[in-house]
């Protein structure tokens, strides 16, 4: 039990790396994200306050909330958010797609990137909870049967991705929506 743990830790911690915009982008106020995630365990919303104050500090609050019996809530708490990916029986690695995310004004919708690992495809513009995204699709070389579409946002600083969405054929295995977005 305690290796899972540790596993789950080191996990979410790697999935904090895909935050694809520094705190210091936020404006002074308060921006406030909310996430819906879903999978195979009860639906859960991951919400992130982020607080511009003066002299460039910063306040976050983060939370996640969740119902279900006893036994679907075995993971409380902000690591089983985003663990969900690896949690919920889609093993993926989404470390591949930093550089895209450092990079994402460059992308073009239509063109294909690869990748350590997969291939990605700039599928359109869109927008999620009112921010302009990019939304493509990752194709990992290991797992043909896996897609992953992932948006990246384009006008706003969100620290997480607005979207991420784990198909394994036609059913959604995993899915990491943006679904409000308001800012100062």
């Amino acid at each position: 039990m305690r290796k899972f743990f540790l596993g789950v830790a080191i996990l979410a911690f790697s999935f904090l790396g895909l935050a694809q915009a520094e705190i210091s982008a936020f404006p002074l106020g308060l921006t406030e994200m909310v996430w819906s995630l879903r999978g195979l365990g009860p639906a859960q919303e991951l919400r992130l306050t982020v607080e511009g104050l003066s002299e460039g500090k910063y306040r976050v609050v983060l939370s996640v909330s969740l119902e279900g019996a006893g036994t679907e809530l075995s993971m409380l708490g902000f690591l089983g958010a985003p663990l969900s990916v690896t949690a919920m029986g889609s093993q993926v690695d989404l470390s591949t797609l930093n550089v895209l995310i450092r990079r994402r004004e460059m992308l073009n919708v239509g063109e294909q990137y690869a990748l350590p690992g997969g291939q990605f495809y700039v599928r359109e513009k869109a927008e999620i909870a009112g921010v302009l995204c990019l939304v493509g699709e990752f194709h990992p070389a290991d797992r043909p049967d896996l897609l992953i579409e992932v948006g990246f946002s384009l006008s706003d600083p969100v620290y997480l991705l607005p979207l991420v969405r784990v198909k394994q054929g036609d059913r959604v295995t995993f899915e990491m929506v943006l679904t409000k977005y308001s800012k100062p």
